[in-house]
């Protein structure tokens, strides 16, 4: 699990999706500061509503989105010459966001997508889930989720490990930022109220804490008992951690799309970013 040989700890080259609102202005604000501290590249996409009905009955209006998609890529081009990081913009036409971060992802071959958080209508939400958790399940890259108000990680990265391939890959991910931010980690394992299941999640937590501590991590570890995004946010809120990283279990289909996976209440519930691995 060395975070110097496998290439998910990288992030080479991030893909910044912004619609230039408020919800976006905190995933700007860190993958600006992430490109920087990284040294990545950063790809920043703005899609242009162009479905054939809208286009045909409002083509003004098409006109002024592609304008209002320009402007936003502008701004985020003069933030980015500000902070000293290169940046290259794209302006992607489409008609459903969440299809065109993920082409964008694809076709960049990026290692991190970073997005706002957004809630969506409520009948929508109850059965697709948020927007954020869907491009999760889209996207073949990890995602990292910025709430509107917060800011680059300084005090330290909590990491939730269940034993699976999933979480070894968020380890290594999380060791590697943990590393270059000179950051303290802490190693969560949940269990449910039983002995047996707590001393297994207790070995799984303490395994990723020695093997993060062999490549120089300080990492700490600790067991909580509940359901897991529950037990995840408080226990980030108890060690007064700033970042959030678990992994995905690549889910396809309809379970991509259906509430109550434990990365999704995470995404939707926490303070602070959200970082969801993905498994090659």
């Amino acid at each position: 699990m060395s975070t110097q040989r496998s290439p998910l700890a990288r992030f080479e080259h991030l893909l910044l999706a912004t619609d230039g609102s408020e919800v976006s202005a905190g995933a700007v604000r860190v993958a600006l500061r992430m490109a920087g501290q990284c040294g990545s590249r950063l790809t920043v996409m703005h899609m242009a509503r162009t479905d054939p009905s809208y286009a045909m009955f409002n083509p003004g209006g098409v006109m002024q989105s592609e304008a209002l998609g320009r402007d936003v890529l502008r701004a985020v081009e003069a933030q980015a010459g500000t902070a000293c990081v290169n940046c290259a913009p794209v302006l992607r036409y489409g008609e459903e966001p969440v299809r065109e971060i993920a082409a964008q992802a694809e076709e960049s071959q990026c290692d991190l997508v970073v997005m706002g958080r957004r809630g969506v209508h409520w009948l929508e939400r109850l059965m697709l889930g948020e927007a954020a958790a869907r491009v999760v399940g889209h996207v073949h890259c990890s995602v990292l989720v910025v709430p509107a108000a917060a800011d680059i990680w300084q005090r330290g990265i909590l990491l939730a490990v269940d034993g699976s391939r999933c979480s070894d890959a968020a380890a290594v991910a999380a060791g590697q930022l943990a590393r270059r931010c000179g950051l303290p980690l802490t190693v969560l394992a949940v269990c449910a109220s039983d002995e047996m299941q707590c001393d297994k999640a207790r070995d799984i937590a303490d395994r990723v804490r020695d093997l993060l501590r062999q490549d120089g991590v300080p990492a700490d570890s600790l067991v909580a008992e509940g359901p897991p995004h529950r037990a995840i946010l408080d226990a980030a809120a108890s060690a007064d951690c700033d970042l959030i990283v678990l992994g995905s279990h690549g889910r396809t289909g309809l379970d991509r799309l259906l509430m109550g996976s434990v990365s999704q209440q995470v995404i939707t519930h926490a303070p602070c970013p959200v970082l969801v691995v993905k498994t090659v």
